[in-house]
């Protein structure tokens, strides 16, 4: 059936059927005159990527992680030294994008564009947006357009955070030149806060949904910037500066400033018994991060001494904790590790520890209310 779909897609329809590396569509010619059009597909942008090193792993408190395979192979190691990707800016007339993942795809050439987006657990050749034959209808927008799109950033924050807003600061010098900026869909009050925070003029935004199908005239996309959960130097800072935040400094006195980041009102990973343990810390402050303004959340992790959470978006807030910090990370029991919220204390030098809980059984002898209540007086 695909293979029928996708000879349909290459007969008796205008659609794109190749994925294509930008290069190889887009060659510079040799010997070329210099009275030439300048309207071309051209790269705007580069920078080559650094070496991240993860040297100081998180401490399991009472279990090792679970960790998960793919194809026989770790999917994520506890420490190590890899690399950034290099970024790179890049700029198509006549680009056009398919789905709030951010598939670009140049319609004179029929072609994807490899490194415009990819998908979670298959390979682009696989992906519904590239084996489609019925097109949605186009929207067409003038002018130069930036897409900021990427997987999980409608409704995830660390996707949102990391990889979204981002995009923004790589491009910053022509944030203020364009007419449209593409982000994940639905638009929420939490987006638009940070978008806010950085300085972003909101009139430009269109918020891209899955179904979504739009053709730009001068479109503008990056390649992914950050490798899955690889968090680096350039990421964090990059989002400081963004938000124009400094980097926090070493406490200046002894007293405690204690947070739990609460997950009420979420069903996952939420612990369900988190009143009755707060109850018996009265000195832990407890947090909703939904409730905040990014200045407040800034200056409450900012302050923080010890910062308390299970495993969740809120830890990305972790890059405005200063050095030393002590953090305790929560995780499910039979849950596996994902290193995101380690490694930007590893980058940071932040002290993280991680613990499993029976997180909806306070009565669990060995990971219950009462394991808690001892982790909690030590690690405090």
């Amino acid at each position: 059936m695909k293979v029928l779909k996708k000879i349909i897609t290459v007969l008796f329809t205008n659609y794109p059927y190749k994925i294509r590396c930008f290069d190889q569509l887009y060659r510079n010619k040799k010997g070329e005159a210099i009275d030439v059009p300048e309207e071309r597909p051209m790269v705007l942008k580069t920078e080559i990527g650094e070496t991240i090193v993860y040297a100081n792993g998180a401490s399991f408190l009472n279990y090792p992680p679970i960790l998960r395979k793919v194809n026989g192979q770790n999917r994520y190691e506890l420490t190590g030294i890899f690399k950034e990707p290099d970024r790179i800016l890049y700029k198509i007339p006549g680009g056009s994008i398919i789905g709030n993942n951010g598939f670009v795809y140049d319609a004179k050439k029929k072609s994807f564009i490899e490194e415009s987006a990819k998908e979670w657990t298959t390979t682009l050749g696989k992906s519904p947006f590239t084996n489609m034959v019925h097109f949605p209808p186009k929207k067409a927008l003038d002018g130069y357009v930036l897409s900021c799109l990427t997987n999980g950033a409608d409704g995830g924050f660390y996707h949102y955070f990391f990889e979204s807003l981002l995009k923004l600061y790589y491009c910053r010098e022509i944030v203020d030149f364009t007419s449209y900026i593409l982000l994940n869909g639905p638009s929420t009050q939490w987006k638009l806060n940070w978008l806010e925070k950085a300085s972003i003029n909101i009139d430009k935004v269109i918020w891209v949904m899955d179904t979504d199908h739009i053709t730009c005239e001068q479109l503008m996309f990056t390649n992914r910037l950050i490798k899955d959960q690889q968090l680096s130097k350039w990421s964090i800072n990059s989002l400081l500066q963004l938000f124009s935040v400094a980097p926090a400094v070493e406490a200046t006195q002894n007293n405690k400033q204690v947070i739990w980041i609460t997950r009420a009102g979420l069903k996952e990973r939420h612990i369900s018994w988190e009143e009755q343990i707060l109850d018996v810390f009265p000195a832990i402050r407890c947090v909703d991060l939904t409730q905040l303004t990014p200045e407040e959340t800034i200056h409450t992790l900012q302050e923080a001494t010890h910062v308390i959470s299970a495993h969740g978006a809120g830890l990305s807030n972790l890059i405005f904790c200063r050095k030393d910090t002590k953090v305790l990370e929560i995780l499910p029991n039979g849950k596996t590790f994902q290193p995101c919220y380690s490694r930007i204390s590893s980058v940071l030098r932040l002290n993280h520890f991680i613990v499993n809980l029976d997180v909806s059984n306070p009565d669990n002898r060995e990971t219950g209310f009462g394991y808690l209540k001892e982790t909690l007086c030590n690690f405090i």
